[in-house]
This record gives structure tokens, sequence and C-alpha cells, in this order.
């Protein structure tokens, strides 16, 4: 039987991978939405052609980038905080405020999977398309979903950090 430390190892480690996943899929959904761009306006001033479905894609990439984006953001500590209040406390009123910021966070993107589930559910029962063009909408209603549970895990990451230390 493996030791609680050994689980929580593992368990750091795949979050860590999927982590470092996420922000791979941010990086290239970032290279692909300029690419297309770059070709819709290639089309459009130099050809003299109109692509209908670049932009619906664009947005589709952006939605991407947005929710893949935040879990490698938050890990590595570069989201907005307000910290007026926070940077006047104790070190021990600081970690006790971001231990129930995480706290409320993990309820709010659990919160955000069950409705984002119901759109995903919704939208591929359906057989829900893009407007301009025949693709299929559920495989980019589905990210949101899983980017919410991914997020939700690294704001658990870091309340049981603030929950071991006891600076």
């Amino acid at each position: 039987m493996q030791s609680d430390a050994t689980v929580e190892s593992t368990f750091l480690r795949i979050l860590d991978r999927i982590v470092q996943v996420s922000q791979w899929v941010a990086y290239l959904a970032l290279w692909v939405m300029g690419g297309l761009l770059l070709y819709d306006v290639l089309m459009r001033n130099v050809l003299n052609m109109t692509s209908d479905w670049s932009l619906d894609v664009v947005q589709l990439v952006q939605v991407l980038l947005a929710f893949a984006a935040a879990t490698p953001v938050l890990k590595s500590g570069g989201h907005i905080s307000m910290e007026a209040l926070t940077s006047i406390s104790s070190k021990s009123l600081q970690r006790k405020m971001r231990m129930l910021s995480n706290a409320l966070c993990i309820f709010g993107c659990f919160w955000m999977v069950a409705l984002s589930w119901h759109t995903f559910k919704r939208s591929y029962q359906i057989s829900e398309q893009a407007y301009g063009i025949a693709l299929p909408l559920y495989p980019w209603k589905f990210l949101v979903p899983l980017c919410f549970l991914i997020l939700a895990l690294q704001f658990f990451r870091a309340l049981a950090v603030d929950f071991h230390s006891k600076k």
C-alpha cells in the first residue's frame, strides 16, 4: 500500500504535467490565432477575397486560449490580485485570507464546471455547429468544464500548500 506522501507526490507530478500541457496548448492557440488572422488579412487585402470561416475559428481558438492559459497563469502567480488589505495584515492573517480565497475559488470553479457541463451536454445532444461553417461546437464547449476542473485542482493545491505551512 502506498504512503500518503507517495500519493501526494504522484498527484502533484500529474497536476504539474497537466498544467504544463495546458500552457503549451495556450501557446499553440496563440500562434494559431495569429496565423489565422494573418491569413484573413492577406486574403482580404492582397487577394481581395474573403474567408467566411477564419474569424469563426479564431473566436473558438480564443476561447481555448483564455481557458487553457488560466491555470498556468495561476500557478506562476501571474494573476491580478488586490493586495491593499492583505499587505497591511500579519503573515498569519494573510495566509488565512489566501486560504479563504482559494476555498471560494475552488467552489466557484466547481460551480462553473457544473454549469458549463450542462452547456456542453446540450450542445452535444443537438449536434450544435458554428454559424459560418459546419464545425461542431461541442468539443470547444467541453474545454470550458475541463479547464475549470484543472483550475480548481490548482486552487486546491495552493490551498493545501497554505494549509500545511505554519507561517
